[in-house]
């Protein structure tokens, strides 16, 4: 994604310290601006700065239910975006809870039955007018 949307910063989280090596490596090869942090997600919740910092959040190779979503949503700015790279197996649409809302489901390897889906966060409190979707 950062070689595709250029001028945006970016913060890769990873907890395994070899693979934060080495996405700060490619970094630094690739004079990509972002940064990375080696670290669980939960971790990060205590960083106020990172609440309701990014347009997009983007989740792999994390078990997907409510609580994780809850606490996934906690980044995403209201209007902003969640990207879940799915299996075959589960389907958010039971775990999805406000003020996160479904947006859209596209498959990407057939094969292996994967796909990509797509959460919006929707702005909550003061400010959102009565019967807004």
């Amino acid at each position: 994604m950062a070689l595709a949307v250029t001028g945006a910063h970016r913060l890769m989280v990873e907890s395994k310290t070899r693979k934060s090596v080495f996405l700060q490596e490619a970094v630094g090869a690739l004079e990509l601006e972002a940064g990375v942090a080696t670290a669980r997600f939960e971790e990060l919740l205590a960083k106020p700065d990172l609440h309701e910092a990014h347009d997009l959040v983007t989740i792999r190779a994390v078990r997907i239910e409510a609580r994780v979503l809850m606490s996934i949503q906690a980044f995403a700015r209201p209007g902003g975006l969640i990207f879940l790279f799915r299996g075959a197996a589960g389907e958010p649409a039971e775990t999805v809870i406000p003020p996160l809302v479904w947006q859209a489901t596209f498959p990407l390897v057939e094969s292996l039955r994967s796909r990509l889906v797509v959460l919006e966060k929707r702005p909550t409190g003061r400010g959102v007018p009565r019967g807004t979707p």
